[in-house]
């Protein structure tokens, strides 16, 4: 869902639309890890020459956040788990009918014993029957992952093929504690799309007997009135199986996932697994000079602090004109092997304040964090009456300097938040002072603070040591490593930390992990991370490492390579080859992403 209203306003003015991605088939220039100039070294002068670097041209690399084309392509197939005799006459009139015999057989188990034995020799048929219909279901479910699977490879295979380009995809893992809530009503909407699509058919309703004079003209009445009944129908069931998706069915869905995670590794393409959500993994990657561009839906990865995105690649969602001529939003046209394109929305973290829609001039990232949790997010509803809007400027006043100086920033701006909602809110949380109302507001701060800490510190998979960990990591123990925060962020984390409730919250481990997830063992995080184990349920993993596949051929691994993936400096890949040769560990995020050098991490 991502932040509230926010694309469009940011979007339009602050992005570079109908941005064509092969602009970046000629690869970018960067810097060199520093090399040891053995030139300059005589045998007089035994101190080693200084490293020098040098400027070279590489590869882009790109991160797509493959979720929302998994979830475009499972609600825009799901038409293929519907039942096709809902789509006829014919069809409808024999759903009723076995809807009809199964009234009668309901009420028939009712009766004498006599009738037991009659039961018994229909018995057979209606095995049949209920086999035929399992072995239908089964192809539709097999035709329907086909299709989502068929989306999302053609999809990247061109982005690579085009751009000449590092693609990494990145999946999401379990849903953390945060944001269960939110995950808990969307499972509901499905649910309902669900019941709509799988419902029973309706009976046709006919009029009342007509006059005889007037029977010719009120048949064909009815026959009008009848069709425009079945249409709208019919549009309301493909509707329901659009928005239904994948639905309920927790098995299909990992079915899906299974079998797109083969096709990655049967291409030799790397991918990661998120330990939680993926947008702080793709945060993480890029705020870490792992990858250059991230490509995604969700404005999320706005309130990470993501230096560049993409959005709308492709004509997703709307708005480029540049791409309504190619294949749009027709998923099927992808698949078919349509007309494609690669332009979309070029967004710069550093183009932010040329937004029209909203100010965003000078807002730092604990400041652009801050007002879009207060404006609404997936980790955090809104109040009601606060808009992007109003969260904002509220923000802006209590970061520089607004009405009440003494007290912490977050303090300021919740209160504040409290006195800008609407009116029905304010009677719930007003006056400030009044205690019968203080669990009212502690309850939306706790949410508030929570979501805060997702947005600032996710738990990621950290390439360079090989295990789960907090990004920015600002915990009390020091045991942060490679993902401690840099000067920059603890800056600004200062700032917010004023506040007693959020430091306590960020700087306490255990606390933390309430809210953003748990980390896992590392041999268990390598496998999340390499798709052989399933977050949900780490404790069955799905497969080995080296496993055979049903063609007979092995698959091969991933984490071949040999080196792990350079996202920091010189002395971050040293010790990132010697903690894989003491562990036998190689990263997981290449074969190809090795190979090319990465900036260094920024402080």
């Amino acid at each position: 869902m991502g932040i509230n209203g926010l694309l469009p306003r940011i979007l339009p003015s602050a992005g570079r639309e109908n941005y064509d991605l092969r602009a970046l088939a000629d690869g970018i220039i960067s810097l060199a890890p520093p090399v040891h100039d053995d030139s300059q070294t005589t045998t007089d002068d035994p101190a080693p020459a200084p490293k020098r670097r040098r400027w070279t041209r590489r590869r882009v690399r790109i991160a797509v956040d493959v979720n929302g084309w998994i979830a475009r392509a499972a609600h825009g197939f799901g038409g293929s788990l519907m039942d096709e005799r809902h789509l006829t006459y014919h069809g409808r009139a024999q759903l009723r009918s076995e809807q009809q015999q199964q009234q009668q057989q309901r009420a028939e188990e009712g009766g004498e014993g006599s009738e037991q034995a009659e039961e018994g020799d229909e018995e057979q048929p209606n095995e049949n029957q209920a086999t035929t219909e399992e072995q239908i279901q089964q192809q539709q479910r097999t035709e329907y992952i086909s299709q989502c699977n068929s989306f999302v490879l053609h999809k990247i295979e061109y982005l690579r093929d085009q751009c000449q380009a590092l693609v990494l995809p990145v999946l999401d893992g379990a849903t953390p504690p945060c944001k269960r809530e939110a995950v808990r009503g969307r499972s509901d909407k499905r649910k309902r799309a669900t019941r709509e699509r799988d419902g029973a058919a309706a009976s046709p309703q006919r009029p009342a007997a007509a006059p005889t004079g007037e029977e010719d003209e009120r048949e064909g009445e009815e026959e009008q009135d009848e069709a425009a009944r079945t249409e709208a129908e019919v549009l309301k069931r493909i509707s329901a199986s659009r928005r239904a998706g994948t639905g309920k069915d927790y098995a299909l869905r990992q079915e899906m996932l299974g079998e797109l995670l083969k096709e990655f590794r049967k291409r030799g393409w790397p991918f990661v697994v998120a330990p939680y959500e993926a947008d702080g993994q793709l945060a993480y990657l890029a705020n870490t000079g792992g990858v250059d561009v991230v490509v995604t839906e969700d404005s999320d990865l706005i309130a990470y602090g993501v230096p560049t995105l993409v959005y709308k690649l492709g004509g997703w969602n709307g708005a480029n004109d540049a791409n309504r001529a190619g294949v749009g939003s027709n998923v099927q046209g992808v698949v078919s092997g349509g007309r494609q394109t690669l332009r979309g929305t070029l967004l710069h973290r550093k183009d932010l304040g040329a937004a029209h829609g909203i100010d965003l001039m000078d807002f730092s990232d604990a400041m652009l964090a801050t007002a879009f949790v207060a404006a609404g997010c997936d980790y955090c509803s809104s109040l009601t009456g606060v808009g992007v809007v109003t969260a904002r400027n509220v923000v802006q006043r209590a970061f520089r300097g607004g009405r009440d100086g003494g007290a912490p920033v977050l303090r300021q701006v919740l209160d504040e938040l409290f006195q800008k909602c609407g009116r029905e809110a304010r009677r719930q949380l007003l006056p400030l002072d009044d205690p019968d109302k203080e669990e009212v507001r502690a309850a939306y701060e706790r949410s508030f603070l929570a979501a805060l800490a997702m947005f600032r510190h996710p738990l990621v998979y950290d390439p360079i040591s090989g295990v789960h960990a907090v990004a920015n990591d600002v915990c009390e123990d020091g045991d942060g490593g490679t993902t401690s925060a840099g000067a920059s962020f603890r800056k600004e984390e200062n700032i917010l930390m004023e506040y007693a409730p959020y430091k306590e919250l960020v700087t306490n481990r255990e606390r933390l992990y309430e809210v953003i997830g748990t980390p896992f063992a590392p041999e268990v995080a390598k496998g999340i991370t390499e798709g052989l184990i399933d977050p949900r349920n780490p404790n069955v993993p799905e497969s080995n490492s080296q496993r055979t596949e049903d063609d007979g051929t092995e698959s091969r691994d991933l984490t071949q390579g040999s080196s792990g993936l350079q996202l920091s400096s010189q002395a971050g890949t040293q010790q990132s080859k010697s903690s894989s040769a003491a562990s036998g560990f190689v990263s997981s995020l290449s074969p190809d992403l090795l190979a090319s050098p990465s900036p260094q991490k920024p402080a």
